[in-house]
């Protein structure tokens, strides 16, 4: 038997009404995915500018926190030996802009030159050491990050090395005398900011030594005078003679002529004496008290004890005079060979304040006599122990190697030990904006730069596109000749 099929389909105006809503369709369909690609497009351009934004952040951070480093870690004298090796102390003032004119408003003690150009980028130049694996001097090195048709652009050259230190075909600092080449560190720069932090005219500083009333590690009443006392002569030690500045011995005051120092330089055979047959000089600060007491432990322990509080900043600041005659030995002191050194010693060992494992807390500072009155003047060293050291003295150290110097004498003025707090740095709109080249005398208290970059990825027809950002404080202490 047939069955009858009837037949269908669709009629125009469905088939119209059909065509319509596919085209609706694929209009929204073509218009979103333009979207999310235009939506990719501009999110990928974001990512890669803040990514370049932060990895320039990185080198310039790593670039400028070494701004103004001047002291280098060189030999004590010319055999070393386990007490008297590498020291920082050496300082190198071809790391100052301008410290020589006579000019005080003119002179430039600092590190760095830092200006604004009509494009409104900064302009930024900065001098530190170079140094190598054992921490001693290679080069200063000139380093200028700038900006030129939107490329922030980086050079460095070497404005003076030492004696041998050759330039690799590899070099990125250009050597003394040459012009550098420019890297481009960046393109599409749409701002490049540097702030210097305005000078604070805190003092910031607690003092701890001299001290009239000590409490554990905290001075009551702080003074002026001090006192210096001779090690006594015993084992590798021979005492010394000091007296006031009025040439009073057994007797403080606000300054301490050493002399009588300890040669090792054997005459006869015109030979530096060899270990263990040299001996060394040696003072300890205490406060100004007048006592029949020799004995350097009962003395530090009654008048010069000290504690060193773990992670807490100390600062160690004397002057020293020039002789008051230019025939006083001590202007033959070479540096490199004989030593003059400050630090702390264990009352109870005499030994360098020491972990529990045997590792020095803070070891000795170097410095030199002034070798012409421009030489003279204050002498700064900053440190900070991991672990508490207690029971400690304050000591001076000599040691003796050419001719003659043994039989000069130096001048220890203002001795001071103080607590630093930690810094506070201020950027506009908080203080007033600080203009560098303008107080030049004041630059040498900057301490920290605010850098900000912007990046700009994906422009178009003149646009900025999208933009990466970084934003950095950088603290620079070692901007200025006291750090």
């Amino acid at each position: 038997m047939m069955k009858n099929f009837k037949k269908s389909g669709f009629t125009l105006m469905e088939l119209l009404v059909y065509m319509a809503i596919v085209g609706i369709v694929v209009v929204i369909a073509g218009e979103a995915f333009s979207n999310s690609t235009k939506f990719r497009i501009r999110t990928d351009n974001m990512i890669k500018a803040t990514q370049e934004a932060e990895n320039v952040g990185t080198i310039f951070k790593t670039d400028v926190e070494q701004l103004g480093t001047k002291s280098s870690k060189e030999a004590g004298n010319a055999a070393g030996g386990a007490n008297f090796g590498d020291a920082f102390g050496e300082l190198h003032s071809s790391v100052y802009i301008d410290p020589d004119n006579p000019d005080s408003d003119i002179r430039d003690s600092s590190s760095f030159l830092l200006s604004q150009e009509e494009d409104g980028f900064s302009d930024f130049t900065f001098r530190r050491l170079r140094y190598d694996e054992q921490g001693h001097y290679e080069a200063t090195e000139e380093i200028h990050w700038y900006v030129r048709n939107k490329v922030l652009k980086r050079t460095c050259k070497l404005i003076e090395k030492k004696s041998g230190f050759v330039v690799t075909d590899d070099e990125v600092c250009a050597d003394v005398g040459h012009n550098p080449t420019p890297v481009d560190m960046a393109t599409g720069i749409e701002s490049f900011n540097v702030v210097a932090a305005t000078p604070s005219v805190k003092t910031d500083k607690v003092q701890v030594f001299p001290c009239q009333n000590m409490m554990g590690s905290e001075c009551a009443i702080p003074v002026n005078d001090f006192r210096l006392v001779s090690h006594q002569s015993e084992g590798s030690y021979v005492s010394l003679k000091i007296t006031n500045t009025s040439g009073i011995e057994n007797e403080g005051g606000t300054g301490a002529v050493l002399s009588n120092f300890h040669s090792n330089y054997d005459t006869e055979t015109e030979t530096i004496v060899s270990e263990p047959s040299r001996k060394y000089s040696q003072a300890f600060a205490i406060k100004d008290e007048t006592t029949g007491e020799t004995n350097w432990k009962n003395l530090c322990s009654s008048y010069g004890r000290l504690t060193l509080e773990p992670n807490q900043e100390y600062e160690i600041s004397f002057n020293v005079a020039f002789p008051n005659s230019e025939k006083d030995r001590s202007l033959l002191f070479v540096p490199g060979k004989d030593h003059m050194s400050v630090g702390f010693r264990n009352i109870a060992s005499g030994d360098f304040p020491r972990a529990a494992n045997g590792d020095k807390l803070v070891d000795d500072f170097m410095f030199f006599p002034p070798l012409s009155v421009h030489g003279s003047g204050k002498r700064v060293m900053r440190f900070h122990v991991r672990q508490k050291a207690d029971n400690v003295c304050m000591a001076f150290t000599f040691a003796c190697f050419t001719p003659l110097v043994s039989q000069g004498s130096v001048t220890i003025k203002n001795l001071k030990l103080k607590k630093v707090a930690s810094s506070d740095y201020k950027f506009p709109p908080e203080v007033p904006a600080f203009e560098p080249e303008i107080n030049k005398a004041e630059k040498k208290n900057v301490k920290a730069f605010k850098f900000d970059l912007q990046v700009s990825r994906g422009a178009k027809n003149g646009g900025k596109g999208e933009t990466g950002h970084v934003s950095l404080i950088i603290p620079t202490p070692s901007n200025g000749p006291r750090d």
